[in-house]
Parts: structure tokens; C-alpha cells; sequence
């Protein structure tokens, strides 16, 4: 009886060891995996579209890191908040900027970081957020959408009914004139000739 007692002592012993040494061997990997990458907030003002979970995230066109999640913001619908899982040892600064970006004509979108003076205080969280956010500046996508819809309103200005009707009689009147000097053309022909006659009589 005492040996089985023993032998029970002994299981409970070593499943206890093993589950603590599991547990630390996890806790060990979470910490050095924290301090390994950190996480950040980029807060876009413009759609995202073709931007996923796992979208490169490129510092000055070196890759630092990953999308992590995508949202829409609780408070704005409007806005897009996308987490990203940063290096540690990324210099994200508090000048340090965000925007959509292509790697090539047919890639997918990537979040480009550009900035960063040496000199500038590194980028720390704000009162209310549980990560630091990093602020956005117009991209080139952006910036050819905003293009493409002045020219779109522009065209939609200029082909207004008024402007259509002004052009149609405009044409109205080229033609009323052309058909007139079209039908004056042997009195014109005759006027050249006078003219001629005219000048080479006062040479």
C-alpha cells in the first residue's frame, strides 16, 4: 500500500514539473517574441482596397513587418485602422509617416514608411489607445483618384446642357456661314479678279 502511495506521489510530481516547464517554455517564447516585434496603428482616410492581414509593411523599401488585423474605426466608419506587427528595432519616430503604396504596376497594395529624423523623439502611445499610432499622409493612389474626379466634374461643367446648346448653335452658325460664301462663290471669284485688275492697273 505504501509503495503505490509512493508511486502516485512520484506521477503527481513529475506531470507538475512538466506542466510548469511547459508553461514557462510558453511564457519565454510570448516575452522574447514581445520583445521581438511591437505593435502599432495606422489610421487611413481613403479606402484600402486589395490591402489584407499579412500585407507587407515596407520601411523606405525594406520590408519591417506585417499587416495584422483590418477594421473599420469604432468612432468613424468612414476611416479604415489597420495593426501592424512592427521590428523592435524598426526607428518609428514620431514624424514617421504612412501611406498606400505598389510594388509594381500589377502588385498588391503594401504601407510604406518613410520620415524618421534621427533627432525626433521615438513614437510612443497616446492617452486612450493601447498602441502607438502612427499618422497617415495622402498616397499616390489617392492623389490620382482626387485627380481623376476634378477632371470627371470639370467634364461634367463643361458638357452641361447650356454649354452643349451654345456649341450646337455655334455650329449652326459655321454652317449658315459656309453655305452663304458657298453660294457667293462666282461673286467672290468675280471680286478677286476686280481686285487683281485693280492692283495691276495701279502698278
Amino acid at each position: 500500500m505504501e509503495t503505490k502511495a509512493n508511486y502516485v506521489l512520484i506521477g503527481a510530481f513529475t506531470i507538475l514539473v512538466s506542466l510548469f516547464l511547459l508553461g514557462f517554455g510558453l511564457w519565454a517564447a510570448k516575452y522574447s517574441s514581445e520583445k521581438s516585434w511591437r505593435e502599432y496603428d495606422v489610421v487611413f482616410h481613403e479606402p484600402v482596397t486589395g490591402l489584407t492581414q499579412g500585407s507587407s509593411v515596407q520601411y523606405n523599401g525594406i520590408a519591417i513587418g506585417t499587416v495584422e488585423n483590418l477594421q473599420l474605426a469604432p468612432n468613424d466608419p468612414r476611416a479604415v485602422v489597420a495593426r501592424l506587427k512592427l521590428q523592435a528595432s524598426a526607428p518609428i519616430k514620431t514624424d514617421t509617416r504612412a501611406k498606400l503604396s505598389l510594388t509594381s504596376v500589377t502588385g498588391p497594395p503594401i504601407i510604406q514608411l518613410t520620415g524618421g529624423d534621427p533627432r525626433s523623439p521615438p513614437l510612443r502611445e497616446t492617452p486612450g489607445h493601447d498602441v502607438p499610432i502612427i499618422l497617415t499622409q495622402p498616397s499616390a493612389l489617392q492623389n490620382i483618384a482626387d485627380t481623376a474626379n476634378r477632371l470627371c466634374e470639370r467634364l461634367d461643367t463643361m458638357l452641361s446642357d447650356e454649354n452643349v446648346a451654345r456649341v450646337s448653335r455655334t455650329l449652326d452658325h459655321i454652317e449658315t456661314m459656309t453655305g452663304s460664301v458657298s453660294d457667293r462663290r462666282e461673286d467672290l471669284g468675280a471680286l478677286i479678279v476686280n481686285a487683281r485688275k485693280a492692283t495691276e492697273q495701279l502698278n
